[in-house]
């Protein structure tokens, strides 16, 4: 029987140790960049507040096109005159004297019509336009969201990284205080007896508290950092995030090689895609400013029944109700506006003009971009390398000053100067690391590849 408790107790520690674990496992969802990104695309607000610009713009371009749809509209009216009006007609009509006037009232106090009337636009130059720019609007709103979509890619990659080397300057700091204070123990004991100074005990603390204040300041970093990482995905700030990469996955790109010699073509940005529809944008401007000189033709269709009578019984069916059935087209055509219509006009051809200046600009400001980005990967290529080379070098001179101080052969002045040649030489190396991914997306947001 007792076996068969501690089996059942065994089991069920187990289980709830498992169901901990996968809870914890939950609440700390990790993320790769890829992931990240992905997720990114889906929530951050940016990115949504343009999908729903398209929405409007969609609805915008239907707007303007229902415009050229039948326009059906049914009407009903009811008057009660309670003053005929009168009409005054020549006398001599029925004999009077000329000159004289006999005032008449015609119709009836009750008077009552309903009806249904449609017209269709059949010429408008600035309806056809407008339809073309409705169509272009929402090509620039669909050029904006990419646009979005690229910031936000290149946004959560550099503070991805940036967490990434943050986190690996914990882990490096984290292991030196661990061997600081392992030669400051070290240390104290050889100084009782009486082979050290009491200042060189000293020394290596000043340098344990300055690692500690630099592991606080850097874990309110990383945290920080983290925020700003969840608010670009579009996570909740209180919501718990891990990153799943770690930053050797960043230092090696088999594209670095020939990322710079690819032959860059300012058009295929999207930022020139943008100015070209903009561009597009004003000359159909200039065209819906032209088309208002041309007539525009409409036709129109109304059917109509009239009531006219003494006393409020338009609901009697045994009463006459009289039709009225008109068709036509109305033909209309500005002559002369004064010089509004002209002044818009060359208004928007002077908008043209200036679109197609903004148009030069920008392409030669993503070729200028476009060769500092080159210049700058390419350096920051060159200083990771060095730095690397650097770091490890920094790091075999501090542990052989250690090892010659524990032999006498060195000061303590010595020891505290290879080490902060050594802290030194990783902070740039880290800083290396930094430009290096910080230049790799930038030149490959040109390229619209991140």
């Amino acid at each position: 029987m007792k076996p068969r408790i501690i089996n059942i107790c065994t089991f069920t520690g187990v289980l709830l140790l498992t169901l901990f674990t996968l809870s914890a496992a939950q609440t700390t969802p990790a993320y790769t960049l890829a992931e990240a990104k992905k997720y990114a695309m889906q929530n951050n607000r940016d990115i949504r507040d343009a999908l729903l610009a398209i929405k409007a713009a969609n609805k915008q371009m239907w707007e303007v096109t229902a415009q050229g749809f039948p326009q059906v509209e049914v009407t009903a009216q009811y008057q009660n005159l309670l003053d005929i009006p009168t009409q005054l007609i020549p006398g001599e009509i029925f004999g009077q004297p000329p000159g004289t006037t006999i005032p008449v009232k015609f119709g009836k106090p009750h008077n009552a019509s309903y009806g249904v009337s449609a017209n269709q636009l059949l010429f408008s130059g600035s309806y056809f336009v407008g339809v073309q720019a409705s169509k272009i609007f929402l090509q620039l709103s669909q050029e904006n969201l990419t646009r979005k979509k690229l910031d936000v890619k290149a946004t959560v990659t550099t503070t991805y990284q940036l967490v990434l080397i943050a986190q690996e300057n914990q882990r490096i700091l984290e292991q030196t205080l661990k061997n600081l204070k392992k030669t400051r123990y070290e240390i104290t004991e050889m100084n009782k007896e009486g082979f050290t100074e009491k200042t060189d005990v000293k020394q290596i603390q000043i340098t344990v508290n300055d690692i500690q204040n630099n592991l606080r300041a850097l874990e309110q970093q990383i945290d920080v950092t983290l925020q700003l990482l969840k608010l670009q995905m579009g996570l909740d700030l209180d919501a718990p995030i891990a990153l799943a990469d770690d930053l050797e996955t960043f230092l090696t790109d088999p594209e670095d090689a020939n990322r710079s010699q690819i032959k860059f073509d300012p058009y295929t940005n999207i930022n020139m895609q943008a100015m070209l529809t903009q561009e597009r944008l004003r000359e159909l401007n200039l065209r819906k400013e032209k088309t208002t000189f041309l007539p525009t033709i409409v036709g129109f269709a109304r059917w109509q029944q009239d009531a006219q009578r003494d006393k409020f019984n338009i609901f009697d069916p045994e009463e006459t109700w009289y039709p009225t059935t008109v068709v036509g087209v109305q033909f209309s055509w500005p002559i002369f506006s004064g010089s509004a219509k002209f002044q818009r006009v060359q208004k928007a051809r002077v908008e043209l003009k200036q679109a197609r200046l903004q148009k030069e600009s920008v392409e030669q400001g993503l070729q200028l971009q476009y060769k500092q980005a080159k210049a700058a990967f390419e350096s920051a290529r060159d200083r990771f390398e060095n730095s690397m080379t650097n770091r490890d070098l920094a790091h075999e001179v501090y542990e052989i000053t250690l090892e010659k101080y524990r032999e006498g052969l060195v000061s303590s002045l010595e020891l505290t100067q290879a080490h902060n040649q050594y802290l030194s030489s990783e902070g740039q190396y880290l800083q290396s690391v930094s430009d290096l991914l910080q230049a790799r997306t930038s030149l490959d947001k040109l390229f619209e590849k991140i």
